[in-house]
Parts: C-alpha cells; structure tokens; sequence
C-alpha cells in the first residue's frame, strides 16, 4: 500500500528540487475528498473548510478540474460539486499533470531538447532514471486508494481520539 505522508511532494536530487504547486496540491485535496463519496454533491464551503482551501482559490482549482472532466457542478437546491470519474481509473500522475501540466525533472528527459550535452552528459541517465520512476510512483497511485488512505487515516485518528477520551474519564475522580 502507498501512502502519501505530506502535502507537498518534494524531490530534491542535487541542486534540482522538483516542488508542487499550492494549487495542485489543493486539486489532490479536493479530488480524494470529492471521491470519498463518490455520489455527493459538495458544497464549496464545506471543501474550502474541510480541506483548508482558501474558498476563492477553490473556484479556480474546481474549474480546472471540470474543464478537464474529472469534476462536475450543480446548480441550484442541492447543487454543488461532484466527481465525474470513477477514482479507479484516475492516477495521482493524471491528476497532477491536468494541475501543473507535465511533470519534468529536466526539459531534456522528456523532449530531447534544451541541452546540446544529452548525448555526452554524464547526469542525463540518472535524469531519465528518476523521471521513469517518478512518472510509476504516481501513476501506481488511484485516486480510489488515496481515498481509501484518507478515509483510514480519519477512522484511525478518531479512534486515537475516542482511547484518550475514555482514558482521561477512568482517571477522573468520581463526583
């Protein structure tokens, strides 16, 4: 099982460091949110506040993801928005590049191009290593599994919470 422990997702391989942007984490938030339940309808204020979204960020972030078909909105009494594809089928790496567009290491990996050294560079290798394995980390990742992860984690924290409630009633003193 793979579990994604922070928010931003950070490669650092020498001097390079590949960082996501606030907006596509926040898209990552709101998809795995939305696909906790994959047949409700979410109010915009109920996602910014539950996800820590600034909601006027939220309306750009949503858009984008409708614009690319993954999320849809309602109007009106019991509008709001949903998701339009089935987590399953969706991978973080999909998810990331409707956000960010591609995902690159270096420019030369990917096209060919922006380095007249690939040829003879000693890095271009480990270059290349590195975005295959980025590309297969995040494209074996489901939004479904991250869901799942979410809903765990949750389920987790809350029984954490209800062991020190029921201990810290035993060690009260009785009245």
């Amino acid at each position: 099982m793979f579990h994604v422990e922070h928010r931003v997702l950070a490669f650092f391989l020498g001097q390079l460091m590949f960082t996501l942007s606030r907006e596509a984490d926040y898209a990552v938030r709101v998809m795995v949110h939305m696909a906790s339940d994959v047949e409700e309808r979410f109010q915009s204020k109920t996602l910014a506040k539950d996800e820590s979204i600034p909601e006027s960020f939220l309306f750009k972030i949503l858009q984008t993801l409708i614009r690319h078909g993954v999320a849809r909105s309602y109007r009106g009494v019991g509008g709001g928005y949903q998701l339009a594809i089935d987590p399953a089928r969706l991978s973080l790496y999909r998810l990331l590049e409707m956000v960010e567009g591609p995902l690159t290491l270096n420019l030369c990996v990917v096209s060919g191009i922006g380095c007249e050294f690939t040829e003879q560079c000693s890095v271009h290798d480990v270059w290349a290593v590195a975005q295959a394995q980025l590309r297969k980390t995040l494209e074996g990742v489901s939004l479904e599994e991250l869901a799942r992860n979410a809903q765990q984690k949750k389920h987790e924290l809350t029984s954490i919470g209800s062991g020190f409630e029921l201990l810290e009633s035993r060690d009260r003193p009785a009245q």
